[in-house]
């Protein structure tokens, strides 16, 4: 209890919360793409399969074009495809989105792990370049945090704010929240109800496709069979926990990611406190929220229900 309590007292806060805010990078993007998607009334939990196909894509298309920026492109488009394959069986043949994510996420876990085997390579793709802002990274408290980072964490940041403004302020994230809460009202003020889900689902497909990247692009140059390890889930959990709102599920995702970086510390100090239990205390946390807060937080009315082409007739 001793050690513990001084490691405490030796920790680097500020650096703590800078690399909680990188780790976090994958579980808001996960979580901006739930919020695009499930505002619209899609539920999304093939978030998951689309960023590990975005990881693998990412790092093939890098190490055979010899460029980052082709690379991220690639698993853009890639989760994309995979989002729209989501959208069509969910909206036009009105399969049970739930089950329509399931089946995307093992398919994606097995086709990665299959071509992952079936063509091994030892090249390693380049990363996507750190951005240290000079000046900026030296000012107290924020400076470290917010301007030392990587670039996909970077556009994460921003992309939180991007998504607050479309979904609250303009007219697309009007028409995305009718479309998620009263549809019918929405197809009769002449709103096409399945078009504008369909193109949310693929914007939450681009925002996973951002996630994905983040692992072999920016955190590792190679890629590992389910190197997500369930942050597409996580971030579903902050979406909840924030009750949809994007602001709240940045610092939602801070909540699993501090005891990561907290494990860290830990192994640094050497504190006599298992790594592993402070590790899988984000999947603890996404369990607890999922089954405590789900019931408190209030889903757009009509999430995940299809709405028919003929519905007004």
């Amino acid at each position: 209890m001793e050690q513990l309590i001084a490691a405490l007292g030796q920790i680097d806060y500020i650096f703590l919360i800078a690399v909680a805010l990188r780790a976090a990078t994958p579980i808001v993007f996960a979580a901006l793409g739930g919020i695009f998607s499930e505002r619209s009334g899609i539920v999304n939990i093939a978030l998951e399969g689309m960023m590990l196909t975005s990881a693998y894509v990412s790092f093939r298309i890098a190490v055979a074009a010899g460029s980052p920026w082709i690379g991220l492109l690639g698993g853009i488009v890639a989760a994309m495809l995979v989002a729209a394959l989501h959208a069509v069986v969910s909206i036009r043949y009105r399969t049970n989105q739930v089950v329509s994510g399931t089946v995307i996420n093992i398919f994606a876990a097995g086709i990665t792990g299959y071509l992952y085997r079936a063509f091994p390579t030892t090249e390693s793709a380049d990363y996507l370049p750190a951005v240290s802002i000079a000046g900026l990274k030296d000012l107290p408290l924020v400076g470290p945090i917010l301007f030392d980072q990587g670039f996909l964490t970077y556009v994460m940041v921003l992309a939180v704010f991007v998504t607050w403004l479309v979904i609250f302020k303009t007219k697309w994230g009007l028409r995305t929240r009718a479309v998620g809460e009263l549809p019918r009202a929405a197809d009769t003020a002449g709103i096409n109800v399945n078009r504008m889900r369909f193109y949310n689902v693929l914007i939450s497909g681009a925002l996973a496709g951002l996630g994905g990247a983040f692992f072999t692009l920016q955190t590792v140059s190679s890629f590992t069979p389910n190197m997500t390890s369930g942050q597409g889930f996580i971030g579903l959990a902050a979406m909840i926990f924030a009750n949809w709102n994007p602001i709240s599920a940045l610092f939602a995702s801070l909540l699993f990611t501090i005891p990561q970086a907290l494990a860290g510390q830990f192994q640094l100090y050497n504190v006599p406190l298992p790594y592993q239990l402070l590790s899988t205390l984000p999947y603890v946390l996404t369990i607890v929220t999922l089954a405590g807060f789900m019931r408190r937080s209030t889903p757009p009315a009509a999430e995940g229900i299809p709405y028919p082409e003929d519905a007004r007739t």
